[in-house]
């Protein structure tokens, strides 16, 4: 027997679905997200919690301006999502810096500061030892670099739980082990979902799935959203409290402190399907950039290893908007790295189009339909050499 659900069913319940969920709730919509698994536990739980737009984009486009639209919201939002959880999700500014360990790699960097001094925004290029003030840890090896003042970061594993309970106190219904199968359509109108709680009725539903989204059965004549797993692993260290406080980032890596002591060195870009299991090599080359940039790391204890599958799509840009040939499904994924900066943009435009149709956020770009949203070609399991450069952001 089909029950209803809501009026709006968001498939998928991490930090984007339970934002989403949230924001829809306020606005006086009855909301059920149904998740896969656990609240968080896949690619919002297994981040950095960078907020860095300037850090991370070599170039401007729609995709960095988005970012840096979401980075202004964060200080508004995640103070709201805290007092409403009851959750500090340790939201930080304290920069990015963003060293160079060859010519090569600060002429890189000064192409970067030319184009966004030019956008007014701030962005300072630093000596050695200006870099070294920043960062005590770092080693010989840097020549200089780059300092993001406005990126910021936040406690991501902390920052999802937060959002959930801050989405369950709004009203919101999270049915967690709750598998959607299929978007069911009658005369090219979303009907609901079929999933291992049964079939559930809705009216409007957002496909917020992450790597899975493409996973989904839709109606004959409505694109899959174009969206494949990227697995990127992560080592934990202890021991580099007063060398690494603050985010750190270099052509091959990054370090994302914690406010607990603990200091993530990420991450790895591998198309090896939904294999989530950590490989020795990886793990390896991690460790050798992390020393390389600072040599303290050689001294400190490993906690642990995890990996995560990000939501990557062709042209690297997200899928986001109405989905062509029925009405009523949305799409609110192929986030890639970008999940957790882009998070409050992204629920507030996409609560603004299933409530009323238009928003106010520029996402044009995202939209669905466009002819670049196409499945990236899968390789062998296995098959890639675990790179720790993003190839899209160099």
């Amino acid at each position: 027997m089909t029950r209803r659900a809501a009026d709006v069913l968001v498939v998928g319940g991490g930090l984007v679905g339970c934002a989403l969920a949230r924001a829809l709730a306020r606005r006086g919509a009855s909301v059920t997200v149904a998740e896969r698994g656990r609240t968080g536990e896949e690619a919002s739980g297994a981040a950095a919690g960078f907020l860095s737009p300037q850090a991370d984009f070599a170039v401007d486009g729609p995709l960095a301006r988005l970012g840096v639209a979401s980075r202004a919201l964060y200080p508004t939002w995640v103070r709201a999502v805290a007092r409403e959880s009851g959750v500090d999700p340790h939201w930080r500014r304290r920069g990015m810096l963003y060293v160079a360990v060859s010519a090569a790699e600060e002429r890189a960097l000064a192409a970067r500061v030319g184009w966004q001094r030019g956008l007014g925004w701030r962005v300072e290029r630093v000596s050695a030892r200006r870099a070294r003030a920043l960062v005590p840890g770092l080693g010989p090896a840097v020549r200089g670099g780059v300092f993001f003042p406005d990126d910021a970061s936040v406690d991501n594993e902390r920052l999802v739980v937060a959002a959930a309970l801050a989405a369950r106190r709004a009203g919101v219904t999270i049915l967690e082990g709750c598998t959607v199968g299929r978007v069911l359509a009658r005369g090219g109108r979303v009907s609901g979902v079929e999933s291992t709680h049964g079939p559930l009725a809705a009216p409007a539903v957002v496909l917020a799935a992450g790597a899975w989204a493409a996973g989904v059965a839709l109606a004959r004549g409505v694109p899959r959203p174009a969206v494949v797993p990227v697995r990127g692993q992560m080592v934990v260290l202890r021991g580099l409290a007063g060398l690494v406080d603050r985010p750190l980032h270099g052509r091959d890596g990054y370090f994302a402190p914690r406010g607990d002591g603990r200091v993530l060195v990420g991450s790895t870009y591998e198309h090896v399907g939904f294999d989530k299991r950590v490989t020795a090599g990886a793990v390896g080359a991690l460790l050798a950039m992390a020393e390389r940039l600072v040599p303290a790391t050689a001294g400190a204890h490993v906690e642990g290893v995890y990996a995560g599958l990000r939501p990557a799509t062709r042209d690297g840009l997200p899928v986001v908007g109405a989905a062509p040939g029925a009405a009523g499904l949305w799409y609110a994924c192929g986030l890639y790295r970008n999940g957790i900066l882009l998070a409050p943009a992204i629920a507030d435009a996409v609560a603004d189009l299933v409530t009323s149709g238009t928003t106010r956020w520029p996402i044009e770009a995202f939209s669905p339909a466009r002819a670049a949203a196409r499945l990236i070609r899968r390789t062998r399991p296995g098959a890639g050499r675990a790179r720790s450069r993003d190839p899209r952001r160099s």
